[in-house]
């Protein structure tokens, strides 16, 4: 056993002094005569009042000293929680202590100003490269901080017991306040959908799980609207609920309605910051982008950015239009006070992109404003639309640059983006930042990069194109409005071509909108030309396909030839003609393009390609979505995505 140090609070100085002392006397007592005693003894006694005096001084300037150094060093003293209990002492740079507080007297066993520490602690004077030392039983971190104060150099030094001190940030980040806020999805729609008298049971249900979700979290709630509530907890307890991966969302959906027809959902941005009001402007940016994704998940928004919970099944489709309609007011009375409207989608445009700008192209000339296509390249996809375009005389112009659209862009011009919500997919990003009025509409899943503030967005996952919603905005733009054949047909082409000819992501509003084109005259046999391809292309698809390999669980990925044309359209074509084949439930087809590597990703619904290529930096939809990895070559793209699907499977 360690012989246990006895304490002692008298200094190598005071003992020489005391020594002194004592043989000084006792040399006087031997002085004659007493007179000359007498006057030795009160000199004595003067000299002693005098040490004591500069000795008491010499310790308040030391203790001055102390608390000038260890303020101009708060910071980094204050880290720890327990920083008080931390045995510390203050040195000249020679090592001779001057101040320490009483957890370092403790430790060394008694008052040691004056000593030199690397002779109390040895072990000190060079520690571990990890800078431990043990004293006694204890492991301490060696903590040494240099100070400087009326142009004299100090070290502070500090011995941190590893195994039970805490960051005082790390105890601050536990107990900060975290914000969620909750959303019923389409709650108008699930209250019709369902017999009133089971309206109050509904709600008293969904109340009682966000309410025993709470009490689990050792939180409070509040519901604040018909479908909203408020939850605040203590973010230590947040990995509990990303470890159950929000298993009060799949509780909510379990709910009795009455019908299989309609299930209730969540939405829940989760928000976390250093004060509660940024947490609280993270849970609503969270819920938001939840929102923008279709609902049914949770989105969670910290220092690292955002994570993602749910959202496994297709968005639910709204039915009610009165945000179209809306949206059509609002755009046409932009619209009207703008000189012209430049129309802009995504690179390598689709039939859907160009379908929905000849429908934004009407509405421009229904208010008499001069509209124009950006378009940098035809490719096979939209050649047919393109040359139809060229023949007729009343397209002529409105095809332009990237150059010619940043020329004509001025302050009272109108950007309308098409068919992607991230600026840099679009023809020409530059566009985007230099627009005075913005507006964007798109059918994708939102992501975590999208254009911020436009001044005007409709954003609807649960849309299975564009062309749909561009064809629901011209039903309310105009009484009268007038459309053109090529138009029209444009559009059914857009929807059909995105839908996979209604069999993918079609709901009841995607044939609505269909039957009001067919009513404009769409001839859905003419349109069969807009979407022709050429043998060429039709063989090497046949080759992409052919030279697929399978994973275990029906994936299957192929990489399309080198030297193919149009290789973005052939890998989107791919892997639509892959899924077709039994057996096959996903499907992946990467292609090469300058630096960039292409992935189109396709599902037959078991499978959420767009939670796979959203780790991938992708997004889209359940059945159907793309990512554009940028510097990387073939094999490492083809190792991150077989990663991304290991990662996707595990979460599922």
């Amino acid at each position: 056993m360690t012989k246990k140090k006895r304490s002692s609070y008298i200094t190598t100085e005071l003992v020489v002094f005391l020594v002194l002392l004592a043989a000084a006397l006792l040399v006087t007592m031997l002085m004659e005569p007493p007179s000359l005693r007498t006057a030795v003894i009160v000199m004595i006694f003067v000299v002693a009042i005098v040490y004591f005096v500069i000795s008491t001084l010499r310790k308040e300037r030391w203790f001055y000293i102390a608390g000038k150094v260890l303020t101009s060093c708060s910071e980094q003293m204050d880290k720890y929680v327990s920083a008080v209990t931390m045995p510390t002492a203050i040195t000249r740079k020679n090592g001779m202590i001057g101040w320490h507080n009483p957890a370092f007297a403790l430790l060394a066993g008694g008052r040691c100003e004056g000593q030199n520490l690397f002779r109390i602690f040895p072990q000190l004077y060079k520690p571990e490269k990890d800078k431990k030392v043990k004293i006694g039983n204890v492991t301490y971190l060696k903590e040494a901080i240099p100070a400087r104060f009326d142009g004299v150099d100090y070290m502070i030094y500090r011995l941190i017991d590893v195994g039970n001190t805490y960051e005082a940030s790390d105890l601050c980040r536990t107990v900060m306040a975290t914000s969620a806020h909750i959303q019923v999805d389409n709650y108008g729609d699930l209250l019709r959908g369902t017999s009133q008298n089971r309206h109050a049971n509904i709600d008293a249900e969904i109340d009682r799980i966000i309410s025993k979700q709470t009490k689990c979290l050792k939180g409070v709630y509040q519901k604040y609207d018909r479908d909203k509530y408020l939850m605040i907890f203590e973010r230590r307890y947040l990995s509990a609920l990303m470890q159950s991966k929000f298993s009060f969302i799949d509780e909510v959906k379990r709910v009795d309605t009455g019908t299989n027809a309609v299930v209730p959902t969540l939405s829940v941005g989760v928000g976390v910051g250093n004060v509660p009001e940024d947490a609280n402007r993270s849970a609503i940016a969270a819920l938001e982008l939840a929102l923008g994704r279709g609902g049914d998940q949770a989105v969670i928004k910290d220092e690292a950015g955002y994570k993602f919970y749910g959202g496994g099944q297709q968005a639910i489709e709204k039915r009610t239009r009165v945000k179209a309609r809306m949206f059509s007011h609002a755009l046409k009375n932009l619209m009207e006070q703008c000189d012209r409207v430049i129309i802009m989608g995504h690179t390598v445009p689709d039939l859907d992109c160009m379908g929905a700008a000849m429908g934004i192209f009407a509405c421009a000339r229904q208010v008499g404003k001069k509209a124009y296509i950006v378009l940098d390249k035809s490719n096979a996809a939209v050649q047919g639309l393109v040359d139809e375009m060229k023949r007729d005389p009343d397209y002529n112009n409105v095809l332009i640059t990237p150059a010619e659209a940043n020329s004509l862009l001025e302050e009272q011009s109108m950007l309308v983006i098409l068919d992607t919500q991230i600026a840099s997919f679009t023809i020409a990003p530059q566009l985007v930042s230099k627009a005075k009025t913005l507006v964007v509409i798109d059918h994708h899943v939102r992501g975590t990069e999208h254009i911020e503030m436009p001044t005007l967005s409709l954003l609807e996952p649960y849309a299975s194109s564009t062309a749909e919603m561009v064809t629901e905005l011209l039903e309310y733009f105009s009484d009268k409005i007038y459309i053109k054949p090529l138009e029209v047909e444009s559009l059914l082409a857009g929807i059909t071509i995105d839908t996979k000819g209604f069999s993918f992501k079609t709901g009841v509003r995607t044939f609505e909108a269909a039957s009001y084109l067919r009513k404009l005259g769409a001839d859905t046999t003419s349109i069969r030309h807009l979407f022709q391809d050429d043998l060429e292309t039709f063989s090497t698809r046949a080759s992409v396909v052919q030279n697929a390999q399978v994973l275990p669980d029906g994936i299957a990925i192929s990489w399309c030839p080198d030297d193919a044309k149009n290789p973005q359209m052939l890998a989107a074509q791919a892997a639509d003609s892959l899924i077709g084949i039994r057996g096959i439930n996903a499907s992946f087809v990467l292609c090469g393009q300058g630096d960039t590597i292409i992935i189109s990703g396709r599902s037959i619904g078991g499978i959420n390609v767009q939670r796979i290529l959203e780790k991938l930096g992708g997004g889209g939809h359940a059945t159907i979505a793309g990512a554009q990895l940028k510097g990387t070559d073939k094999k490492t793209a083809n190792d991150e995505l077989r990663q991304a699907i290991e990662d996707y499977k595990k979460e599922s």
